[in-house]
């Protein structure tokens, strides 16, 4: 059974969500994505399918500045259940800011694999993937 590559894209700003989603498509970076405005549905849907492999997603590119739940947030509570997942799961960072203290706090994360400085562009998305 193949199973098909699946990207999440976490941020809050619908237009970067769409660039993300049109270079996905017409660069055919994953077979689907799933694009999440709240970081707290994200997390919702990776409980209740940690166990259910072909639902997981392969890469999540996470945003960091988002209202209620952030990017550090969110990946405080998705840490807690990395060993639950049936998948490997890789996390990049998506942000517009490169603070280095940012980039410095990433790593001390398992799941992140990459920050990425916005804007995207399919180049990075395929080199990330390639890569990790």
């Amino acid at each position: 059974m193949d199973l098909k590559s699946r990207v999440f894209i976490i941020d809050d700003d619908p237009i970067h969500q769409r660039i993300a989603q049109i270079m996905i498509s017409k660069h055919n970076l994953f077979d689907e994505y799933f694009s999440y405005t709240d970081a707290q549905k994200a997390l919702d849907f990776l409980e209740e399918n940690k166990k259910n492999e072909e639902t997981l997603p392969d890469v999540i590119l996470l945003d960091l500045n988002m209202p209620v739940l952030d990017g550090w947030d969110f990946l405080e509570t998705f840490e807690t259940l990395i060993k639950e997942f049936k998948k490997n799961i890789r996390v990049f960072i998506v942000s517009s800011s490169v603070d280095e203290k940012d980039v410095l706090r990433s790593k001390s994360y398992v799941a992140v694999k990459g920050f990425i400085s916005k804007p995207l562009s399919p180049d990075i998305i395929r080199s990330i993937i390639e890569t990790n």
